[in-house]
């Protein structure tokens, strides 16, 4: 996260909301960063003067929604193809996207609702809705109301609590790795239900 502030501090100007929006778009369709951080680190720098909150909590949702729509409508569009070619290849692996097929085939598209509050994983999961051809309506439906839920909570505490920011990453981090965890442990328990199942139905 240090990195991130002294990056963002190095643009804060006009064009340092320009580089903000494209950092995040680019996060969600494979840049190894983390668009968490980004968005703390810009909260925390708000409160010091150097941008406007609201502006970034702006421009933020925007850039998530045209990162996460290019990296469905790809999907969509070419669907697996697209994971057997580099560099595609080196950031969504074929068998994470196997697995959330998987759980996206057992729990439908109100899990698309939750993807936003999850870490590591998101760029992989919308992958494949958009190669499932979940219906873009609803891709952008539940994607949009999970993060106008999610967005403005994080960086809001983190704009109010930026004296504490460490404890603020500590307390996401916690939260994230426990929700990913149960949902890990939810998937692993209804595959194994269903292979246990199948025996008995032949």
């Amino acid at each position: 996260m240090d990195q991130a502030r002294e990056f963002l501090t190095h643009f804060a100007s006009p064009m340092g909301y320009l580089i903000f929006f494209m950092i995040i778009t680019f996060c969600c369709i494979g840049l190894p960063l983390n668009s968490d951080f980004m968005f703390i680190t810009s909260a925390v720098l708000s409160s010091m003067g150097y941008f406007q909150l609201w502006i970034m909590i702006v421009l933020g949702f925007v850039a998530l929604m045209c990162g996460d729509s290019i990296n469905f409508f790809v999907a969509r569009r070419w669907g697996k193809k697209l994971i057997r070619v580099r560099p595609v290849s080196w950031v969504i692996k074929a068998e994470k996207v196997e697995m959330a097929e998987t759980y996206l085939n057992k729990k439908g598209t109100k899990f698309i609702f939750l993807v936003r509050f999850l870490p590591l994983i998101r760029t992989v999961l919308y992958f494949t809705a958009g190669s499932l051809q979940v219906k873009p309506k609803i891709f952008l439906l539940m994607n949009a109301g999970s993060t106008l839920i999610y967005l403005p909570a994080l960086m809001g505490a983190a704009y109010l609590a930026s004296t504490h920011i460490d404890q603020v990453v500590d307390t996401l981090k916690e939260f994230q790795f426990g929700l990913l965890g149960l949902v890990v442990t939810l998937a692993l328990f209804f595959t194994i239900k269903k292979k246990i199942k199948k025996p008995a139905l032949s």
